[in-house]
């Protein structure tokens, strides 16, 4: 069936103004993560180091299966794709309630990975292709998205307090709220409109996977998007091991629970309300956004250790740190924005999935990387001392992106050379 020009734009319309509700629900998942290690540990029986082993695993099924996703979205559709990852994420959820076994909670890792790998690689890909050509396409698509991830950040605040509450009236309370909520995303799927209802199906797997390898071929060769994947990457990775570090922070200073889940919530609002002012900030600082993004979590880092080493009162001290972890919540917001826009400039939607394919492996490496020094650097010492050394490692990192960035990053669309424009 081919679609009319008039049909086109109608479905368009309706994309953009149900993508922020679907991110609300579907961007990650909620009711889960406060009450995760608890879950996992008091209600299954399984140790600390086999649920951080499954994160880690997490992470490796994530890379393997950026290949195999992006076929399948070549292949059926984004629409379709959006639809299929939310149903495989339902499975996932229900196996995390009803796992016995370590071995259970590597399949549903494994199921959970394979769910957010299509997810990952045809969400913002959808309303990319829903948004009108024109030359405030990049700016549009920031709006609609800075939307939906704000509203997901005020509910996973929220969520993350219910959590609490819930699970001490019955564990596996937040875990049936967590799949409600993944019910409401998949309900939402359905209705996006499919923009590519005219896809060749004709087309072999063999030309789908030379276009993707055409695709790869181009992100690798790109100077641009090397020194962008590198960058966000590395954000990633430092954004892992600060939502680490400071709730350890927080109870090795004594915190209560209660006030830590608090603070976390403030931060996940600290997060919705930056990531509205992200275009903001993007054209204040410019090319410098991510670098400064980097510098100021080094700042907080450092502050950070240094405040929970001072002689100072209680009260004094945990205020300084929630500001600091506010701080970081804001960059945290605002970086989750600006590396989608920045991914979206000056590409083609043909080469969309293969960039982000490319950004799921680059973050996942960048991540298991930075923690695994970070768990190191803070199992051999102190949580105060070790903010601190990662801060000043942070400073290190921060100068070499910011040297190989330039002239590679933030220049007018005409300075980049034809490697950094894809044509199919």
């Amino acid at each position: 069936m081919k679609l009319t020009e008039d049909k086109k734009r109608e479905i368009s319309k309706k994309n953009m103004k149900i993508y922020p509700y679907y991110i609300m629900f579907a961007y990650d998942l909620l009711f889960f993560y406060g009450i995760k290690v608890m879950f996992f540990s008091e209600v299954k029986g399984l140790s600390d180091s086999q649920i951080l082993l499954s994160t880690s695993l997490y992470a490796v099924f994530f890379i393997l299966m950026q290949f195999p996703a992006s076929i399948i979205v070549s292949k059926i559709g984004k629409k379709n794709t959006i639809v299929l990852g939310n149903i495989i994420n339902l499975f996932s959820i229900i196996i995390f309630m009803i796992l016995k076994t370590f071995n259970g909670l590597v399949v549903a890792e494994l199921i959970s990975a394979v769910a957010f790998s299509l997810k990952n690689l045809s969400e913002s890909n959808l309303l990319t292709i829903s948004i009108p050509k024109t030359n405030d396409s990049n700016e549009i698509f920031t709006n609609i998205d800075k939307k939906g991830m704000a509203k997901f950040y005020v509910f996973s605040a929220i969520s993350t307090i219910l959590s609490g509450w819930l699970y001490k009236i019955n564990p596996y309370l937040p875990m049936i709220f967590c799949l409600i909520s993944a019910f409401i995303s998949t309900m939402i799927s359905f209705n996006f409109g499919d923009l590519e209802v005219e896809k060749n199906n004709d087309i072999s797997l063999k030309e789908y996977i030379k276009e993707l390898k055409k695709g790869y071929k181009f992100t690798i060769n790109s100077k641009r998007l090397r020194a962008l994947l590198i960058a966000v990457g590395i954000i990633c990775g430092i954004i892992s091991v600060i939502e680490t570090y400071q709730l350890v922070l927080l109870q090795d200073i004594g915190v209560s629970s209660v006030e830590v889940t608090l603070i976390y919530a403030l931060y996940e609002i600290s997060k919705a309300a930056f990531s509205l002012k992200a275009t903001d900030f993007n054209k204040r600082f410019k090319n410098r956004s991510i670098t400064n993004i980097l510098g100021i979590f080094s700042f907080c880092l450092i502050f950070c250790g240094i405040v929970a080493l001072l002689s100072i009162p209680l009260g004094i001290k945990i205020a300084l740190i929630v500001i600091l972890i506010l701080t970081m919540g804001a960059m945290n917001g605002t970086s989750q924005i600006l590396s989608k826009k920045y991914l979206n400039s000056f590409t083609n939607e043909k080469i969309l999935t293969c960039i982000y394919s490319a950004k799921g492996v680059s973050d996942n490496i960048f991540r298991t990387i930075i923690t695994g020094v970070g768990s190191f650097i803070l199992s051999i010492t102190e949580i105060n001392i070790a903010s601190v050394v990662v801060g000043l490692l942070l400073i290190v990192l921060t100068f070499i992106i910011s040297m190989y960035m330039e002239n590679k990053v933030g220049l007018s669309p005409d300075e980049y050379t034809q490697k950094d424009i894809y044509i199919r």
